[in-house]
């Protein structure tokens, strides 16, 4: 075979991959291109309705009702920077504020987790939580997702303590999910970090 032949014959591989990557890429893009929005405007809508969930509002399943809703009940307070630093909630029949909502982000086992965190305007009940977005192991810290142990914290007061799954509880204190302790405290922690804040937040 001459050299010519052994070059092109070396080279191919390299072209073929080289326009395949390409290809690739660009269906990548065209797919970015044109769902960005609609991602964006399903991540706004979770946080919308996280917001809604952790002040104890009911959120309807309707998109638009939840924006709806969103739009006639919660004020954004901004900082200097254009930045959201926490939630008014208004009464459903009144324009006074009824709950503030913080979110907030803390270290889990597998990755960070982000919550909202409701109370009513006193700062020492809390009202609901709501987890955003988690990376705990699923069928044990990713139960930190699920509605008994969300629920346990409407009505709690801050300092949250923890206590073994099954067991009494008292008015400061939620029962941890069996097999995940870690991520059981570390929404103990996140929750009790953003308890502090909203009560520097209201003083």
């Amino acid at each position: 075979m001459s050299r010519e032949g052994t070059l092109k014959k070396r080279l191919f591989p390299v072209f073929f991959m080289l326009i395949i990557t390409l290809v690739f890429i660009s269906i990548t893009t065209i797919i970015y291109t044109l769902s960005k929005d609609t991602i964006a405007f399903n991540e706004a809508l979770r946080l919308r309705r996280a917001i809604l969930y952790a002040a104890g509002v009911v959120v309807p399943e309707s998109g638009q009702e939840t924006d709806r809703i969103y739009a006639e009940r919660v004020e954004e307070s901004k900082d200097g920077d254009g930045n959201i630093k926490y939630y008014r909630v208004k009464g459903e029949s009144s324009k006074d504020v009824k709950n503030i909502v913080i979110v907030t982000r803390g270290a889990g086992l597998w990755g960070e987790i982000t919550a909202a965190i409701g109370y009513d305007v006193s700062g020492k009940t809390i009202s609901g939580i709501e987890i955003i977005d988690q990376n705990e192991t699923p069928g044990l810290g990713g139960r930190i997702g699920e509605d008994w142990f969300k629920q346990q914290f409407s009505g709690k007061h801050y300092p949250i303590s923890l206590v073994g799954e099954g067991a009494a509880v008292g008015p400061n204190e939620i029962q941890a999910i069996t097999g995940a302790s870690y991520s059981s405290k570390a929404i103990q922690d996140i929750v009790n970090r953003a308890s502090a804040e909203a009560r520097d937040i209201i003083k």
